[in-house]
């Protein structure tokens, strides 16, 4: 039933003219196409197609344009060393007093406090490491030094000094090669 009404419609558009060239490369109001009549106002768009492209010459081969390769970046990007927001200053300043005074335990917690205002710190990671470290947790230390090297990318100091803590942890645990490479690495970035 659908079949035969939509056959009669397609007749019926036909007969009256009304099919349009889908396909027409002429503008609106242009000869092509519609037999020089303009398009009243209020009719449909003309649907034009793509301009031809023009085949290569009997044996050329066809050019094809490759778009220029990426240029990769022969540094780093370079960002502002990290520093600390004033409540997290005013906690580690608090936090190395307790340390100085063999206050371990809470030093732990005034720096905890500190990580939770600002999480994503390298700066604060790296003040825990040494806290790690002065506690005798050596591996701990090294991995607070680790995730201080990945939120620090293009910060030279920050990477600087979150390598010398991984050297140290390693050097208290006897991995003696592998902390002078971690302090070489130090080394490297305290130069820029």
């Amino acid at each position: 039933m659908y079949r035969t009404l939509a056959a009669v419609l397609c007749l019926a558009l036909a007969a009256s003219g009304c099919a349009l060239n889908p396909f027409s490369t002429g503008k609106p109001g242009s000869s092509s196409g519609h037999g020089g009549a303009k398009p009243q106002s209020g009719s449909a768009p003309v649907l034009t197609s793509a301009p031809p492209v023009a085949p290569p010459a009997p044996g050329e081969e066809p050019a094809i344009v490759a778009p220029p390769p990426a240029q990769l970046p022969h540094e780093r990007p370079r960002v502002p060393a990290a520093t600390l927001g004033p409540a997290s200053k005013a906690l580690v300043a608090q936090a190395q007093t307790q340390r100085k005074k063999g206050d371990l335990p809470g030093a732990t917690v005034t720096l905890e406090r500190a990580l939770r205002i600002e999480p994503s710190n390298p700066l604060l990671w790296i003040e825990m490491g040494r806290l790690r470290m002065d506690q005798r947790s050596y591996a701990q230390a090294e991995g607070m030094g680790r995730k201080a090297l990945a939120m620090s990318v293009g910060d030279d100091r920050t990477q600087s000094q979150a390598w010398q803590l991984i050297a140290d942890s390693l050097r208290a645990r006897g991995q003696n090669s592998q902390a002078q490479q971690a302090l070489e690495r130090s080394k490297a970035l305290s130069t820029f």
